[in-house]
């Protein structure tokens, strides 16, 4: 049964909170990378350049399934007032930072809090709105990686050219307290009577953590802060898969598991766990290869390079909102996805089929393509997997799908960082083929069990 209400006039204030609370959680990583010439020249570590992006994606990553089943124990409103709390103290400790490993540790705390943050944002959408109107919702949220990815580079130089590097860590203040204050007045506390079995893991949490923790370690550093033959790094390996290995054992044994039993053997949710990471795959696929194809090789600008992501951006904020309103009123997830990765793909061959004799006005073309199929693909898969899980655990529905994601960017980051200067083709058919992938998980969606099993969640609140 649904959690306590919240009128209809609430909806705006929750939503502008929910919203406010994401763009925090995405623009914080986005926001650094301009900056970071000035924090390195302040704070003296060009030898730990990429951690604090490092040690903020880690933490970050990590956070999102716990969230979520801390959501389903505690209560969706107290978690993400929890996580606001600790962004907000943990962006005045960046922002105070005297030397690099301080910055590199609070980054990973702030990480922390941004996952709790981004988890909880489309855990509470799920759980305010029916399933007819939630997809409009979760697409209305989505944009809000759009827009932290156009405002991020350009907020991050703006702020260290004209004020300081301290700054792009104190916006986050005043932002934050609307949101918490936001969120605080009109949101209920959405904790359901139905807590049977639903405990908290702590030990499934802790070995969890130990199996992701060296596991994204390599796939962010290898190649950069160790070298890919390093034994250290083969060592981080196999113990993330033995570490992975015993944490499915302990969670098909355990009465409050962190990820409920046969939700990973669930076939909608495979599909659309797929169709997330695959997603992604091809988003950061093209974030690593528009900047290269016009600074290193057209040697363009960098300022000129952020504006030819713009179109890309902008495109995913509409796709975002527009894709969510659509699959709301037709309720064709399939058709839906199939449409969307579609767009994308057309997107990507205009790329390779012209590569570097492209012209700019034929690559705002596909980056619009790309960004607009990548964006309205985002509350699809985001809604679909609901349908066959319980309320009382959406949270870790929500996060698991959320934590999916993120994993197939940081692999794809990891793998096209290599790349690069090797075979700037392979790059786009690597995300096509992801891409196709996608199409394929979702076009093979039994539809059927979707829509029964949300009159199903519908029956339960009508009683």
């Amino acid at each position: 049964m649904h959690a306590e209400k919240n009128s209809l006039e609430n909806v705006p204030a929750i939503m502008a909170g929910l919203m406010l609370s994401l763009l925090l959680a995405a623009l914080d990583n986005s926001i650094v990378a301009t900056a970071m010439p000035k924090i390195i020249g302040d704070l003296q570590g060009m030898e730990y350049y990429s951690l604090p992006f490092t040690s903020y994606l880690l933490f970050s990553t990590v956070a999102i399934p716990i969230a979520g089943k801390l959501s389903d124990v505690f209560g969706r409103k107290v978690v993400i007032l929890w996580g606001m709390t600790g962004f907000l103290a943990t962006s005045i400790l960046c922002a105070i930072s005297i030397n690099m490993p301080m910055l590199i540790l609070i980054r990973g705390l702030q990480g922390a809090c941004g996952g709790v943050l981004a988890s909880s944002t489309f855990i509470i959408t799920a759980e305010l709105f029916p399933p007819k109107q939630r997809a409009k919702y979760i697409g209305i949220l989505a944009s809000m990686h759009g827009l932290a990815s156009l405002l991020g580079p350009v907020l991050g130089g703006v702020i260290t050219e004209y004020m300081s590097w301290h700054w792009i860590f104190f916006i986050n203040i005043p932002i934050g307290i609307v949101a918490f204050y936001l969120l605080n007045r009109h949101l209920s506390l959405l904790k359901h009577a139905d807590t049977t079995n639903n405990g908290l893991d702590v030990k499934g949490i802790l070995v969890f953590l130990a199996a992701v923790f060296p596991l994204l370690f390599c796939l962010t550093e290898g190649g950069r802060l160790l070298p890919w033959t390093s034994p250290l790094l083969f060592i981080l390996a196999a113990l993330s898969i033995c570490l992975t290995i015993w944490f499915v054992k302990l969670e098909q044994k355990s009465h409050s598991p962190m990820l409920p039993s046969g939700l990973l053997k669930n076939k909608v949710f495979q599909k659309a766990a797929i169709a997330a990471a695959m997603g992604y795959v091809a988003l950061f696929g093209l974030i690593l290869y528009i900047p290269y194809i016009l600074q290193i090789v057209l040697k363009e600008s960098a300022s000129f390079s952020g504006i030819m992501m713009l179109p890309m951006s902008l495109s995913m904020v509409v796709g975002g909102m527009a894709g969510g309103a659509i699959v709301s009123r037709s309720q064709r997830y399939r058709q839906s996805s199939i449409i969307n990765f579609s767009i994308a793909i057309a997107g990507f061959a205009v790329l390779l089929f012209f590569g570097t004799d492209i012209s700019m006005p034929l690559m705002v073309v596909a980056l619009l393509l790309a960004g607009l199929g990548i964006g309205m693909n985002f509350p699809v898969v985001n809604i679909v997997p609901q349908a066959i899980i319980s309320v009382t655990q959406m949270g870790i529905l929500v996060s698991t799908i959320e934590f999916f994601q993120v994993m197939g960017g940081v692999l794809s980051t990891s793998v096209f960082g290599k790349m690069l200067s090797l075979s700037l083709p392979a790059i786009l058919w690597i995300c096509i083929a992801a891409l196709a992938t996608g199409i394929i998980a979702m076009s093979l969606l039994d539809e059927k069990a979707v829509h029964e099993g949300f009159a199903r969640q519908r029956n339960k609140e009508n009683n």
